[in-house]
């Protein structure tokens, strides 16, 4: 059956080609044939096209497709484009009882406008590819060719304002042998952005302030004025993949720092959970570095992660400096009585501090004041490290909001 099926297909596609009268029509190809003999007998390509005016008018749109780079070490944009082009040259007419439709001719048999990009970053100026172009029997020649332009944009200053930082690129479309009595370039202000592929991923086209305008310029003592075609293009970043992917283990980093202040004061292990944290901050900057393109770029990145670096290491030195002094607290004193009395209090308790008594002291042995809040049974090395174990909460706090701010600025 599937059999049969194929070679019902296959028979109804020879029947279709075979009766087709325009691809088989011998009258119709003679009359293409004739017309092209008739237009092009004595036809000079070199020859600027007029009508009752000594100026040969020109139609263009711009089409953005797709933009294939942005170079921001070299401020170059890599654009992938259409230029709708058309103009009327009264020598390519002929008669609609001739033949009745288009002709299809290559763009190297007739005269086109030397539109070339004023600004191109390559040596190659004229970026239009030959491909055909349409010509009816009014002289109206339609060329749409396909455009690949490499032109300068403005710097990126810093990346202050990254994300939301933008880049103004320019495409400048003109004659370099006419002027504007002679070729007059007329520009659609509509930028055609229904074929754009707005799929590049560190930038995209802002098209509401994208534009297109005609600009005349005169020079010197010369009356007549010079036309070209500027093709304002706005560009927005998006969010850099390499820096966004840095933002939560950095925000891990954090809270692991934070939570180094609730450790015991005297356990080396703060020394090792910081040491730990500062080789895993140094290998988010080695990655940084590797992945990151764009050298501003690479400073935001790095920015942030020295900056949650700088946070682990002051959090690692303070806590150095309370295991030392807790270390060297061996002789009699105490810290001062008053300080005690607030630490073993609702403080205390809202604090998160354990009251350091020992296992083995007995009921008996320790006295309660008539608040109950202070206990006599503590030893120096006991009080000192209620004292520290409070210096601990508040340096979270303060490291707490200073990281919060960090990682929303």
């Amino acid at each position: 059956m599937q059999y049969f099926i194929y070679l019902l297909t296959c028979l109804l596609v020879f029947v279709n080609v075979i009766v087709d009268p325009v691809s088989c029509d011998p009258d119709l190809m003679t009359k293409m044939r004739n017309v092209k003999e008739k237009i092009f007998k004595d036809y000079d390509k070199y020859l600027r096209p007029v009508n009752y005016t000594n100026t040969t008018y020109v139609d263009t749109a711009f089409i953005p497709r797709q933009i294939i780079e942005f170079d921001e070490e070299r401020s170059l944009l890599s654009l992938d484009s259409f230029i709708w082009i058309h103009w009327f040259d009264p020598r390519l007419t002929w008669d609609r009882s001739e033949y009745d439709g288009e002709l299809q001719i290559p763009s190297s048999m007739i005269w086109k406008p030397d539109l070339s990009v004023y600004n191109s970053h390559s040596a190659q100026v004229d970026p239009f590819h030959d491909i055909p172009l349409a010509l009816d029997s009014s002289g109206l020649v339609s060329w749409f060719p396909p455009t690949y332009t490499q032109t300068t944009c403005s710097t990126v200053e810093n990346g202050s304002l990254y994300p939301q930082d933008t880049v103004t690129c320019l495409v400048w479309l003109g004659s370099w042998s006419t002027q504007g009595w002679q070729v007059d370039f007329r520009h659609w202000e509509h930028m055609f952005l229904d074929d754009f592929d707005n799929v590049n991923p560190r930038w995209e086209l802002d098209t509401k302030n994208s534009h297109t305008f005609r600009n005349e310029a005169y020079y010197g003592e010369y009356s007549e004025p010079y036309i070209s075609i500027h093709v304002v293009l706005v560009l927005k970043r998006r969010p850099v993949p390499e820096i966004e992917a840095t933002r939560a283990p950095c925000a891990l980093v954090m809270c692991l720092a934070l939570a180094i202040f609730w450790l015991p004061p005297d356990s080396s292990k703060k020394i090792l959970l910081g040491g730990f944290l500062f080789v895993v901050l140094n290998l988010l900057l080695v990655y940084v570095g590797l992945a990151t393109k764009a050298p501003l770029m690479v400073l935001k990145g790095v920015s942030f992660i020295q900056t949650t670096m700088y946070l682990v290491v002051i959090t690692l030195l303070l806590q150095v400096f309370v295991v030392i002094k807790m270390a060297s607290q061996t002789g009699p004193s105490r810290p001062p009585s008053a300080v005690t009395h607030v630490l073993t209090g609702p403080i205390g308790r809202y604090a998160c501090l354990r009251t350091p008594v020992k296992e083995d002291t007995s009921l008996d042995r320790v006295q309660l004041k008539e608040d109950s809040s202070t206990v006599e049974a503590f030893t120096a090395r006991d009080e000192w490290k209620l004292f520290a174990a409070a210096v601990d909460r508040a340096l979270f706090v303060i490291m707490a909001l200073t990281m919060i701010a960090v990682h929303h600025l």
